[in-house]
């Protein structure tokens, strides 16, 4: 390794100054950096020992440029989040970057279920539960009708909110009726889109009528979401599916700050997934969740999409489209409308 302490060719009375670190590495225990002299050809770059370099902020930014370096690395191979968010419940979720700089946001907590503000209050409707010991069925109490079929994919139209076994049924968690509340076992990418910021992918075939995850986030009342519309609109999904005509929810999910893998969900024309309104534990029409299934087979490497306003309804957009966003639509699908919440 060629060494020296001062660039070649100069004049004993000149000065040098480093204009950048082009590398390091170690050599008999001893740090060296390679030099780019200002004014000097690459060719005459020079390895000097640290103890004699008098340019500290040339050397912070080296080492801050080689820990981006790494960073993005680990990126396009692909991070497991449950460490990044410290959350170990994650199931398999990982966050990849090959486009460009951007990396998760610092104001993002991922949560499994819901935090909610001082109004919302506790569910006014309480289910019966069943007494089901050796598997729900036909005769189930909280099973009005078949929402799973055998192989645990749903089986029901858009029209209908499902009803999960709760926590006071007697039927054990491998219940047939309990596929929401299991959690999701997808292994899904957060991946970083061209033109379309962060979006998430699933790593395996995903089948027509397969539960992906729940919509989770802060729940507020209505009023409080009204106040976050200059903000964040696109974030808020409004708990309506089973509001009447021309009423609007009494609450809604803000997943700004607070929420799971849905977070990072886009918008398509012609999405692959769509949304049940679920109830588990309780029959408030207020207050059910909101859960995504495939609606029809998903091929690895895919993006996970649903229509943020699906006939101006039932969406997160819902609320969005009241507020006035809108922007231009990147979908790419056959059907794309041009923008989104117009």
């Amino acid at each position: 390794m060629k060494t020296s302490t001062k660039p070649p060719k100069p004049e004993e009375e000149e000065s040098y100054e480093v204009e950048k670190i082009v590398d390091d590495r170690w050599a008999d225990g001893v740090h060296y950096y390679l030099l780019k002299w200002k004014g000097y050809d690459a060719s005459e770059n020079t390895w000097e020992p640290e103890g004699n370099l008098q340019c500290p902020s040339i050397v912070a930014r080296y080492r801050a440029s080689k820990v981006r370096d790494a960073e993005a690395k680990q990126y396009a191979r692909g991070i497991d989040v449950s460490g990044i968010w410290n959350c170990p419940s994650i199931h398999k979720l990982r966050v990849v970057n090959t486009v460009d700089s951007a990396r998760l946001p610092d104001d993002f907590t991922y949560i499994d279920g819901y935090v909610c503000t001082a109004q919302v209050p506790q569910p006014s409707t309480v289910m019966f539960p069943c007494s089901c010991t050796d598997g729900c069925g036909a005769d189930c109490a909280c099973m009005q009708v078949p929402y799973y079929d055998a192989d645990g994919l749903l089986c029901i139209d858009h029209s209908q909110c499902i009803i999960e076994c709760g926590d006071a049924c007697a039927c054990s968690r491998d219940c047939p009726n309990r596929v929401v509340q299991r959690g999701n076992i997808i292994e899904m990418d957060i991946r970083r889109m061209v033109a379309k910021g962060w979006g998430v992918v699933s790593r395996k075939r995903i089948r027509r009528g397969e539960y992906i995850c729940r919509y989770t986030g802060e729940l507020m009342s209505d009023q409080e979401a009204s106040a976050l519309k200059k903000t964040h609109s696109t974030y808020l999904f409004d708990l309506d599916k089973e509001c009447p005509a021309g009423r609007s929810a009494h609450f809604t999910i803000d997943a700004q700050f607070y929420g799971n893998v849905s977070h990072f969900f886009n918008h398509s024309c012609e999405p692959n997934m769509s949304i049940w309104g679920v109830y588990i534990n309780h029959l408030d029409p207020r207050l059910h969740e909101l859960a995504f299934f495939a609606n029809r087979d998903i091929a690895p490497d895919e993006e996970l999409t649903f229509d943020y306003c699906p006939n101006m309804q039932h969406a997160r957009s819902s609320r969005s489209v009241q507020l006035g966003a809108c922007f231009k639509c990147n979908c790419g699908s056959a059907s794309c409308r041009g923008s989104v919440f117009a």
